[in-house]
């Protein structure tokens, strides 16, 4: 008996993989810039000097997602795809928490000063950087936590409905209906 029993492979749309692809190479873009943006403004965010961390590091933890995923749907199954499963589900609730703590981070300085010299003073590339993400990051969480409720109440009402037609009544046996006979069948 295999310990680490393999998934099912169903054929995707050339739709479904072509948006995946766009999606993970605008996603590795918009990381590799968090990291260099947060790398180049290091030290020139005296208002709030974990902004450029935060970009660095959200931006490391989400190319470690990607790369782990990659790992595991290469692999397919396996005592390798199911590691990979586990480190991946960690990372995601650390960077859960880690854009947790970048927002209060990021919005509570909203808007800074972006003359160098004063203290409330913040890289405007590194600020607008930041908050642009976390902006976005957050328009998508709230997204997807919408269509995911709507598809629950959708599933649910399918469910309710298809019940009514899949249990028997009292008048059936096993789903077939009885017909009482008539006087003109005797």
């Amino acid at each position: 008996m295999d310990p680490c029993p393999q998934e099912d492979s169903r054929p995707q749309s050339a739709l479904v993989i072509s948006t995946t692809v766009v999606v993970n190479i605008i996603w590795w873009m918009v990381m590799i810039a968090a990291i260099g943006v947060g790398v180049t403004h290091l030290g020139r965010c005296p208002l709030q000097p974990n902004i450029p961390i935060y970009l660095i590091v959200l931006g490391a933890s989400s190319i470690l997602s990607l790369s782990l995923t990659y790992t595991r749907s290469i692999w397919e199954g396996g005592c390798i795809s199911s590691l990979s499963l586990a480190c991946t589900t960690v990372l995601h609730v650390f960077t859960l928490g880690w854009f947790i703590a970048g927002t209060t981070w990021v919005y509570p300085v909203y808007p800074p000063n972006y003359t160098p010299g004063i203290a409330r003073y913040c890289h405007r590339t590194a600020y607008q950087f930041a908050f642009i993400v976390t902006t976005l990051l957050w328009v998508t969480v709230t997204l997807m936590f919408v269509c995911g409720c709507c598809f629950s109440l959708l599933t649910c009402c399918k469910t309710v409905t298809a019940r009514r037609r899949l249990i028997p009544s009292r008048s059936s046996f096993y789903g077939a209906t009885s017909v009482e006979p008539t006087a003109g069948d005797v």
